[in-house]
Protein backbone atom coordinates (compact mmCIF):
# COMPACT_ATOMS: atom_id res chain seq x y z
CA UNK A 1 0.00 0.00 0.00
CA UNK A 2 2.83 1.94 0.58
CA UNK A 3 3.82 1.54 -2.81
CA UNK A 4 1.17 2.29 -4.05
CA UNK A 5 0.95 5.60 -2.30
CA UNK A 6 4.09 6.74 -3.40
CA UNK A 7 3.49 5.78 -7.06
CA UNK A 8 0.18 7.64 -7.04
CA UNK A 9 1.70 10.90 -7.98
CA UNK A 10 5.39 9.99 -8.60
CA UNK A 11 6.52 11.81 -11.46
CA UNK A 12 9.86 10.69 -12.22
CA UNK A 13 11.43 7.50 -14.10
CA UNK A 14 13.92 5.03 -13.92
CA UNK A 15 14.91 5.94 -17.67
CA UNK A 16 15.17 9.75 -18.77
CA UNK A 17 11.84 10.05 -21.24
CA UNK A 18 14.14 11.30 -24.04
CA UNK A 19 15.85 7.95 -24.23
CA UNK A 20 12.62 6.13 -23.89
CA UNK A 21 11.14 7.51 -26.95
CA UNK A 22 14.34 7.59 -29.04
CA UNK A 23 14.27 4.64 -31.72
CA UNK A 24 17.66 4.06 -31.51
CA UNK A 25 17.72 3.70 -27.77
CA UNK A 26 20.50 6.93 -27.44
CA UNK A 27 21.96 8.01 -23.86
CA UNK A 28 20.36 11.52 -24.62
CA UNK A 29 20.66 12.83 -20.86
CA UNK A 30 23.90 11.14 -21.59
CA UNK A 31 25.17 13.19 -24.33
CA UNK A 32 23.73 16.57 -23.06
CA UNK A 33 25.31 16.42 -20.11
CA UNK A 34 28.59 15.86 -21.77
CA UNK A 35 28.30 18.83 -24.64
CA UNK A 36 26.80 21.04 -21.37
CA UNK A 37 29.98 19.79 -19.98
CA UNK A 38 32.40 20.95 -22.85
CA UNK A 39 33.05 17.40 -23.27
CA UNK A 40 32.30 17.07 -27.01
CA UNK A 41 34.12 14.11 -28.09
CA UNK A 42 33.30 12.16 -24.95
CA UNK A 43 29.39 13.28 -26.25
CA UNK A 44 30.11 11.76 -29.97
CA UNK A 45 31.78 8.57 -28.53
CA UNK A 46 28.50 7.54 -26.06
CA UNK A 47 26.52 8.81 -29.16
CA UNK A 48 28.00 6.97 -31.74
CA UNK A 49 27.29 3.81 -29.48
CA UNK A 50 23.49 3.55 -31.07
CA UNK A 51 24.33 6.09 -34.08
CA UNK A 52 27.32 6.34 -36.31
CA UNK A 53 25.72 9.06 -38.54
CA UNK A 54 24.74 11.92 -35.57
CA UNK A 55 25.44 14.99 -38.10
CA UNK A 56 23.42 13.70 -40.39
CA UNK A 57 21.23 12.51 -38.35
CA UNK A 58 21.44 14.87 -36.02
CA UNK A 59 19.73 17.45 -38.40
CA UNK A 60 16.89 15.29 -40.00
CA UNK A 61 15.60 13.06 -37.13
CA UNK A 62 11.82 13.55 -35.99
CA UNK A 63 13.26 14.01 -32.53
CA UNK A 64 10.67 12.28 -30.69
CA UNK A 65 12.92 12.73 -27.66
CA UNK A 66 11.96 16.62 -27.25
CA UNK A 67 8.60 15.70 -27.80
CA UNK A 68 8.73 14.18 -24.67
CA UNK A 69 11.64 16.17 -22.88
CA UNK A 70 10.02 17.34 -19.52
CA UNK A 71 11.56 20.57 -19.57
CA UNK A 72 8.51 21.87 -22.09
CA UNK A 73 6.79 21.73 -18.94
CA UNK A 74 9.01 24.79 -17.79
CA UNK A 75 9.34 26.29 -20.87
CA UNK A 76 10.48 24.66 -24.52
CA UNK A 77 11.93 21.44 -24.39
CA UNK A 78 15.83 20.82 -24.67
CA UNK A 79 16.85 20.65 -28.39
CA UNK A 80 18.37 17.57 -28.30
CA UNK A 81 18.47 16.34 -32.36
CA UNK A 82 20.50 20.29 -32.88
CA UNK A 83 22.98 19.57 -29.94
CA UNK A 84 23.65 15.95 -31.58
CA UNK A 85 24.50 17.30 -34.83
CA UNK A 86 26.40 20.36 -32.60
CA UNK A 87 28.46 17.95 -31.22
CA UNK A 88 28.97 15.77 -34.16
CA UNK A 89 29.77 18.79 -36.77
CA UNK A 90 32.63 19.87 -33.98
CA UNK A 91 34.22 16.45 -34.12
CA UNK A 92 34.23 16.37 -38.04
CA UNK A 93 35.88 19.89 -37.84
CA UNK A 94 38.75 18.62 -35.20
CA UNK A 95 42.27 17.56 -36.20
CA UNK A 96 41.46 13.88 -34.96
CA UNK A 97 38.06 13.11 -35.09
CA UNK A 98 36.38 9.93 -33.36
CA UNK A 99 36.87 6.87 -34.37
CA UNK A 100 35.79 3.53 -32.66
CA UNK A 101 39.01 0.91 -31.81
CA UNK A 102 38.21 -2.41 -34.06
CA UNK A 103 38.17 -5.52 -32.46
CA UNK A 104 41.05 -8.06 -33.88
CA UNK A 105 40.25 -9.54 -37.15
CA UNK A 106 37.47 -12.52 -37.13
CA UNK A 107 38.46 -13.20 -41.06
CA UNK A 108 34.52 -13.54 -41.24
CA UNK A 109 33.51 -11.90 -44.98
CA UNK A 110 30.11 -10.16 -44.46
CA UNK A 111 28.89 -7.90 -47.97
CA UNK A 112 25.94 -5.82 -47.23
CA UNK A 113 23.38 -4.94 -50.34
CA UNK A 114 22.34 -1.45 -49.93
CA UNK A 115 24.78 1.99 -49.25
CA UNK A 116 22.39 3.77 -47.30
CA UNK A 117 21.65 5.00 -43.32
CA UNK A 118 20.46 0.93 -42.82
CA UNK A 119 23.60 -0.34 -44.72
CA UNK A 120 26.26 2.26 -43.54
CA UNK A 121 25.22 1.88 -40.06
CA UNK A 122 25.48 -2.09 -40.27
CA UNK A 123 29.04 -1.80 -41.85
CA UNK A 124 30.11 0.14 -38.97
CA UNK A 125 29.04 -1.90 -36.20
CA UNK A 126 30.03 -5.29 -37.93
CA UNK A 127 33.54 -3.68 -38.31
CA UNK A 128 34.02 -2.44 -35.02
CA UNK A 129 33.49 -6.34 -34.36
CA UNK A 130 36.19 -7.28 -36.70
CA UNK A 131 35.20 -8.67 -39.44
CA UNK A 132 35.56 -7.86 -43.06
CA UNK A 133 32.80 -6.09 -44.71
CA UNK A 134 31.60 -4.54 -48.27
CA UNK A 135 28.93 -3.04 -49.20
CA UNK A 136 27.61 -2.63 -52.29
CA UNK A 137 24.65 0.01 -53.80
CA UNK A 138 23.78 0.64 -57.26
CA UNK A 139 23.71 4.15 -57.01
CA UNK A 140 26.61 6.40 -58.07
CA UNK A 141 27.33 7.48 -54.55
CA UNK A 142 26.92 5.75 -51.29
CA UNK A 143 24.05 7.40 -48.71
CA UNK A 144 21.16 6.14 -49.96
CA UNK A 145 17.78 8.18 -49.37
CA UNK A 146 20.05 10.45 -47.06
CA UNK A 147 21.91 11.18 -50.24
CA UNK A 148 18.73 11.04 -52.68
CA UNK A 149 15.49 11.41 -50.46
CA UNK A 150 16.96 14.63 -48.45
CA UNK A 151 17.46 17.59 -50.07
CA UNK A 152 20.57 19.57 -49.73
CA UNK A 153 18.98 22.44 -47.55
CA UNK A 154 18.37 20.03 -45.02
CA UNK A 155 21.08 17.78 -45.28
CA UNK A 156 24.57 19.43 -46.98
CA UNK A 157 25.96 16.13 -48.77
CA UNK A 158 29.24 17.30 -47.91
CA UNK A 159 28.54 16.67 -44.23
CA UNK A 160 26.86 12.86 -45.27
CA UNK A 161 30.25 12.75 -47.36
CA UNK A 162 31.85 12.78 -44.02
CA UNK A 163 30.34 10.97 -42.06
CA UNK A 164 30.42 7.97 -44.94
CA UNK A 165 34.55 8.52 -45.24
CA UNK A 166 35.01 8.14 -41.66
CA UNK A 167 33.15 4.23 -41.75
CA UNK A 168 35.39 3.87 -44.94
CA UNK A 169 38.51 4.35 -42.61
CA UNK A 170 37.73 1.67 -40.64
CA UNK A 171 38.18 -0.47 -43.35
CA UNK A 172 34.75 -0.99 -44.80
CA UNK A 173 35.20 -1.40 -48.45
CA UNK A 174 32.53 0.53 -50.82
CA UNK A 175 31.32 -0.45 -53.85
CA UNK A 176 28.90 1.97 -56.06
CA UNK A 177 27.10 1.10 -58.92
CA UNK A 178 27.08 -2.44 -58.08
CA UNK A 179 23.65 -4.47 -58.69
CA UNK A 180 23.60 -7.39 -57.19
CA UNK A 181 22.96 -10.68 -60.12
CA UNK A 182 25.32 -8.92 -62.46
CA UNK A 183 28.07 -10.63 -61.94
CA UNK A 184 28.20 -10.47 -58.36
CA UNK A 185 27.94 -13.15 -56.01
CA UNK A 186 28.24 -12.97 -52.16
CA UNK A 187 28.39 -15.85 -49.10
CA UNK A 188 26.94 -13.89 -45.82
CA UNK A 189 24.94 -11.20 -46.43
CA UNK A 190 22.49 -8.28 -44.76
CA UNK A 191 20.15 -7.09 -47.28
CA UNK A 192 19.61 -3.29 -46.65
CA UNK A 193 18.38 -1.69 -50.24
CA UNK A 194 15.69 0.74 -48.58
CA UNK A 195 12.45 1.58 -49.53
CA UNK A 196 12.58 3.62 -52.67
CA UNK A 197 8.91 2.95 -53.81
CA UNK A 198 6.98 5.91 -53.71
CA UNK A 199 3.03 4.94 -52.54
CA UNK A 200 0.44 5.05 -55.25
CA UNK A 201 -2.73 7.44 -54.81
CA UNK A 202 -4.95 4.71 -56.48
CA UNK A 203 -6.83 7.49 -59.13
CA UNK A 204 -7.43 7.81 -62.30
CA UNK A 205 -5.06 9.58 -63.90
CA UNK A 206 -2.02 8.35 -62.54
CA UNK A 207 -0.53 6.98 -65.43
CA UNK A 208 -0.66 10.79 -67.07
CA UNK A 209 3.04 12.16 -67.87
CA UNK A 210 3.41 15.07 -64.82
CA UNK A 211 2.59 12.26 -62.11
CA UNK A 212 5.22 12.02 -60.40
CA UNK A 213 6.09 10.06 -56.63
CA UNK A 214 7.97 12.33 -53.98
CA UNK A 215 10.77 10.24 -53.46
CA UNK A 216 11.37 10.00 -57.06
CA UNK A 217 11.07 13.40 -57.51
CA UNK A 218 13.71 14.35 -55.04
CA UNK A 219 15.77 11.55 -56.30
CA UNK A 220 15.60 13.06 -60.02
CA UNK A 221 16.48 16.81 -58.10
CA UNK A 222 19.64 14.83 -56.15
CA UNK A 223 20.96 13.56 -59.27
CA UNK A 224 20.82 17.14 -60.89
CA UNK A 225 18.18 15.24 -63.94
CA UNK A 226 15.85 17.35 -65.47
CA UNK A 227 12.45 17.72 -63.79
CA UNK A 228 10.14 19.73 -66.30
CA UNK A 229 7.51 20.39 -62.93
CA UNK A 230 6.52 23.41 -65.07
CA UNK A 231 5.07 26.39 -62.75
CA UNK A 232 1.93 24.72 -61.02
CA UNK A 233 2.68 22.30 -58.48
CA UNK A 234 0.41 20.21 -56.06
CA UNK A 235 1.84 17.59 -53.30
CA UNK A 236 -0.30 15.38 -52.18
CA UNK A 237 0.20 14.20 -48.48
CA UNK A 238 1.19 15.68 -45.54
CA UNK A 239 4.24 14.19 -43.90
CA UNK A 240 7.92 15.51 -44.26
CA UNK A 241 8.58 13.95 -47.42
CA UNK A 242 5.50 16.12 -48.78
CA UNK A 243 7.53 19.21 -46.87
CA UNK A 244 10.79 18.30 -48.71
CA UNK A 245 8.78 17.91 -51.89
CA UNK A 246 6.82 21.22 -51.71
CA UNK A 247 10.00 22.88 -50.26
CA UNK A 248 11.98 21.97 -53.46
CA UNK A 249 9.52 22.58 -56.13
CA UNK A 250 9.77 26.40 -54.74
CA UNK A 251 13.33 26.29 -55.34
CA UNK A 252 13.26 24.24 -58.69
CA UNK A 253 11.23 27.93 -59.94
CA UNK A 254 7.18 26.04 -59.44
CA UNK A 255 5.11 29.91 -59.23
CA UNK A 256 2.38 28.05 -57.50
CA UNK A 257 2.86 25.37 -55.55
CA UNK A 258 0.24 23.34 -53.06
CA UNK A 259 -0.08 21.47 -50.06
CA UNK A 260 -3.47 19.07 -50.73
CA UNK A 261 -4.54 17.10 -47.78
CA UNK A 262 -7.26 15.10 -46.32
CA UNK A 263 -7.19 16.57 -42.53
CA UNK A 264 -6.24 19.81 -41.32
CA UNK A 265 -3.36 21.24 -40.10
CA UNK A 266 -3.42 19.98 -36.63
CA UNK A 267 -3.06 16.10 -37.77
CA UNK A 268 -0.37 16.63 -40.24
CA UNK A 269 2.60 14.28 -39.50
CA UNK A 270 5.07 16.54 -40.59
CA UNK A 271 7.39 18.18 -38.30
CA UNK A 272 5.90 21.39 -37.27
CA UNK A 273 8.76 23.20 -38.28
CA UNK A 274 9.36 21.67 -41.90
CA UNK A 275 5.34 22.50 -42.26
CA UNK A 276 5.88 26.42 -40.92
CA UNK A 277 8.82 26.70 -42.84
CA UNK A 278 6.78 25.88 -46.24
CA UNK A 279 4.46 28.54 -45.40
CA UNK A 280 7.18 31.19 -45.16
CA UNK A 281 8.45 30.02 -48.77
CA UNK A 282 5.36 30.36 -50.16
CA UNK A 283 3.45 26.94 -50.52
CA UNK A 284 -0.54 27.13 -50.37
CA UNK A 285 -1.94 24.55 -47.90
CA UNK A 286 -5.49 22.94 -49.16
CA UNK A 287 -6.51 21.32 -46.22
CA UNK A 288 -9.89 18.99 -46.13
CA UNK A 289 -9.49 18.33 -49.88
CA UNK A 290 -8.62 14.77 -50.99
CA UNK A 291 -7.47 14.04 -55.06
CA UNK A 292 -10.30 11.54 -57.04
CA UNK A 293 -8.84 11.96 -60.28
CA UNK A 294 -6.14 12.94 -61.96
CA UNK A 295 -7.08 15.70 -65.05
CA UNK A 296 -5.14 15.50 -68.17
CA UNK A 297 -5.19 16.43 -72.09
CA UNK A 298 -2.71 15.01 -74.73
CA UNK A 299 -1.31 12.53 -72.17
CA UNK A 300 -0.24 15.01 -69.80
CA UNK A 301 -1.50 16.90 -66.47
CA UNK A 302 -4.03 19.33 -66.47
CA UNK A 303 -5.18 19.73 -63.00
CA UNK A 304 -6.47 17.75 -60.46
CA UNK A 305 -10.25 17.11 -59.35
CA UNK A 306 -10.46 17.40 -54.96
CA UNK A 307 -13.11 16.19 -52.98
CA UNK A 308 -14.07 18.51 -49.94
CA UNK A 309 -13.84 16.35 -46.72
CA UNK A 310 -14.83 16.81 -43.07
CA UNK A 311 -13.66 15.23 -39.94
CA UNK A 312 -15.52 12.34 -38.79
CA UNK A 313 -14.77 9.96 -35.96
CA UNK A 314 -11.24 8.78 -34.66
CA UNK A 315 -9.89 6.04 -36.43
CA UNK A 316 -7.21 3.55 -35.42
CA UNK A 317 -4.20 6.02 -35.28
CA UNK A 318 -6.07 8.55 -33.02
CA UNK A 319 -6.79 11.08 -35.76
CA UNK A 320 -10.22 12.06 -37.00
CA UNK A 321 -11.11 10.05 -40.12
CA UNK A 322 -12.13 12.31 -43.00
CA UNK A 323 -15.30 11.64 -44.52
CA UNK A 324 -15.94 13.01 -48.31
CA UNK A 325 -18.65 15.40 -48.33
CA UNK A 326 -21.40 15.04 -50.92
CA UNK A 327 -21.18 16.73 -53.86
CA UNK A 328 -18.11 19.07 -52.95
CA UNK A 329 -15.60 18.92 -55.63
CA UNK A 330 -12.72 21.44 -56.60
CA UNK A 331 -10.70 21.20 -60.33
CA UNK A 332 -7.31 23.00 -59.42
CA UNK A 333 -5.19 23.60 -62.56
CA UNK A 334 -1.48 22.18 -62.65
CA UNK A 335 1.43 21.08 -64.34
CA UNK A 336 2.78 18.55 -62.18
CA UNK A 337 1.34 15.77 -59.20
CA UNK A 338 4.19 14.69 -56.72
Amino acid sequence: MALELLLSDHEGDCKAPCSLNCPAGTDCQGYVGLIANGQYREAVKLIKEKVPLPASIGRICPHPCEQACRRKMVEDPIAIAHLKSFAADLDLRSWAPYQPECAPDTHRKISIVGGGPAGLTAAYFLRTMGHSVAIYDAMPKMGGMLRYGIPQYRLPKEVLDQEIAAIANLGVTMINNAKIGDGVTLDAVLVAIGAWTSSSMRVPGESLNGVMGGIDFLRHVALNEPSGIGERVAVVGGGNTAMDACRTAVRMGAKEVYIIYRRTRDEMPADALEIAQAEEEGVAFKFLTNPVEILGAGGSVRGVRLQQMALGEPDASGRRRPVPVEGAFEDLPLDTVI
